[in-house]
C-alpha cells in the first residue's frame, strides 16, 4: 500500500476512533480510544521521517561518490527517489535510483533518451460498475505513462543496464539530453 495512501487511511482512521471516544461516557475510555485512533498516525510519520532520511543519506553518497560536495554539483537533477549528478572535472555520473545507487564513467554511456509518454485513458464507463472500471483502466494507463516518462541511460552494465530518472518536466528533460551530448558526445561542456 502507498505511504500517501496509508497517511490518509490513518487520518480517517483517527478521526472516526476520535468520534467515537467522544461519545463515550469515561474519560478513561476516550484517552484509550484517543491513543488507539493516532498510533498509526504517529507511525506514518515516523515511517515518512525515516525514509527522507535514508533518501537524503542515499543522495549524499551518490555526490560524494564522484567527488562532488552535496547539493553543490552543477550538473544534478533530483525527483522523486532519483537522482544523476554529472562531474565534468572526473568525467563520472552518479545514479541513484529507488534505494540503489552506482556511478559510472562518461564511456560506460551506450546511449541515453529523454520522452515523455502521453497520459493515454479516456476509458468511459456507464452505470457503477462500468465507471468504476473504466476509473481503474485511466488509472493504470496513467500510472504505465508515468514509469514510461523520464531520462533513460543505457549503461555498458550487465547487472543493471537501463536506468530511469524521473523527470517530468519538459524543460527539465530537454535541458538534460543537451547536458548529455554536450558532455558525452561533444567533449564536455567544460572542456
Amino acid at each position: 500500500m502507498g505511504m500517501f495512501l496509508r497517511f490518509i487511511l490513518s487520518i480517517i482512521f483517527a478521526m472516526i476512533t476520535s468520534f467515537a471516544a467522544l461519545q463515550a461516557e469515561s474519560s478513561i475510555t476516550t484517552l484509550i480510544a484517543l491513543a488507539i485512533a493516532f498510533t498509526p498516525l504517529a507511525l506514518t510519520f515516523r515511517t515518512l521521517s525515516a525514509r527522507r532520511a535514508k533518501k537524503v543519506a542515499l543522495f549524499a553518497a551518490a555526490y560524494e561518490a564522484i567527488g562532488v560536495p552535496a547539493g553543490s554539483a552543477r550538473f544534478a537533477h533530483q525527483e522523486g527517489d532519483t537522482l544523476i549528478v554529472l562531474n565534468p572535472n572526473t568525467r563520472k555520473i552518479s545514479l541513484s535510483v529507488c534505494g540503489e545507487s552506482k556511478v559510472y564513467g562518461y564511456n560506460e554511456v551506450r546511449e541515453w533518451d529523454a520522452r515523455k509518454v502521453s497520459r493515454a485513458g479516456g476509458a468511459v464507463g456507464f452505470g457503477g460498475v462500468g465507471t468504476i472500471a473504466a476509473g481503474s483502466q485511466n488509472i493504470a494507463a496513467s500510472m504505465k505513462a508515468d514509469r514510461e516518462t523520464g531520462l533513460f541511460l543505457t549503461m555498458r552494465d550487465i547487472e543493471h543496464p537501463q536506468w530511469r530518472v524521473s523527470m517530468f518536466d519538459a524543460s527539465d528533460r530537454a535541458r538534460w539530453a543537451e547536458i548529455l551530448r554536450q558532455e558525452l558526445s561533444e567533449g564536455g561542456v567544460a572542456a
